[in-house]
This record gives C-alpha cells, structure tokens and sequence, in this order.
C-alpha cells in the first residue's frame, strides 16, 4: 500500500510510474490538479536528463 511514508523510500523509476498510473476523476478539481502538476513534473524531469 503506498502512503507518504512509503513514498519516502522509493526510487525514482518507482515513483515515475506510479505518477504515470494516476489519473484523477473528472469531477475532483484538487485531483485533476495534482494530476497536471505531477505530469509537468514529469515532462521537466525527463527534459533536465537530456
């Protein structure tokens, strides 16, 4: 089960997919939020390892 604290311990491969699994409900602003804010994480993350 992950939670915050588990979250803590990953690595970064781990954490990449679990952020690429997530995909928020249409009607929950806060999680379609998230979801954009994690996405463009990714896109910075994966444009700084070029």
């Amino acid at each position: 089960m992950t939670n915050p604290v588990t979250v803590k311990y990953m690595s970064r491969a781990e954490i990449e997919r679990l952020m690429y699994s997530l995909t928020a409900e249409q009607d929950n602003t806060q999680a379609e939020l998230f979801e954009a804010l994690v996405r463009r994480l990714l896109e910075i993350m994966e444009q700084n390892t070029r």
